[in-house]
């Protein structure tokens, strides 16, 4: 799975009133964004295994709930180019990307790995919880990377979805739990943290 929320550190001059940076807002507004388009994503892995009656509403929701994120980035973005430039640290912005492409890739290497291993010990199903699992412990140094505490719940809600997939599954249930539960967890994880950064980013 592609990258998920992302942001930009609070710095010492975002001041005592918690009014973020231009750079602060546009990273908010890249979180929410990415947030909004992968939890659609995941809703969409689900849709195979949904009885056709909710599955229309079910998609209704889906969209409406990405528009209204959509327009919360479109707000983030606008607040950032309407606030003076900020005294910001080229060296500190490419140290920066260059952790969080770091850790983009132990992701990639893990979800990759796990694919091998899963398809080679005849264990296929579980291959969406897997990925679930290692989008989430991917928010944990994402979180102190972008000083976003929220991002540890997000992490800890994935690993959840992930954990609870695998517990219905091996107890014998059907074979649309593989899909249906990693699939509409894991969007309604993501859809969360992204309307909890609008919420909370002020603007």
């Amino acid at each position: 799975m592609p990258n998920t929320a992302t942001s930009t550190p609070r710095t010492p001059n975002a001041g005592p009133t918690g009014v973020l940076h231009p750079e602060e807002l546009r990273g908010r507004a890249s979180g929410v964004l990415v947030g909004a388009v992968m939890g659609l994503a995941w809703m969409a892995t689900a849709l195979g295994a949904i009885n056709p009656v909710i599955r229309m509403p079910l998609v209704l929701a889906g969209v409406v709930t990405f528009a209204v994120l959509m327009t919360g980035v479109r707000r983030l973005r606008r607040a950032a180019a309407a606030r003076p430039a900020s005294e910001w640290s080229g060296a500190d912005s490419n140290r920066m990307r260059r952790r969080f492409a770091l850790v983009l890739a132990a992701e990639s290497f893990a979800i990759a790995a796990a694919i091998n291993i899963l398809v080679g010990s005849g264990h296929p199903d579980w291959i969406p919880a897997a990925i679930c699992a290692a989008v989430g412990l991917h928010f944990i140094p994402l979180a102190r990377l972008f000083a976003v505490r929220l991002y540890d719940a997000t992490a800890a809600g994935l690993c959840l979805v992930a954990a609870t997939t695998l517990a219905i599954g091996a107890a014998g249930a059907s074979e649309s739990v593989w899909h249906l539960v990693p699939g509409l967890g894991a969007a309604a994880v993501l859809w969360a943290t992204s309307g909890r950064l609008l919420v909370t980013s002020p603007t």
